[in-house]
């Protein structure tokens, strides 16, 4: 649970890269979506977050699924429950 509220409004997702899905959006980070309600009250921040992450886990030449598995151990070994 967050220090900071969490936006109720169903709509609060930041918008994506060009041409992406809001349904797309929400099953590809629905893992983190109270982070992002967090996020939302300054939709800004929460706008160059959803970017940031889909440059980070789209490109490169690291597959996206290895991606992944690495952010969840990583999670795993800091305790992180996002």
């Amino acid at each position: 649970m967050s220090r900071i509220p969490p936006v109720e409004d169903s709509n609060f997702w930041p918008a994506g890269a060009e041409g992406e899905s809001h349904q797309h959006q929400t099953q590809a980070f629905a893992t983190m979506q109270e982070l992002f309600r967090v996020m939302a009250h300054r939709p800004e921040v929460a706008r160059q977050t959803m970017q940031l992450l889909q440059t980070v886990m789209r490109s490169g030449s690291v597959e996206p699924r290895l991606k992944e598995l690495l952010a969840i151990r990583v999670s795993q070994v800091n305790y992180c429950h996002y």
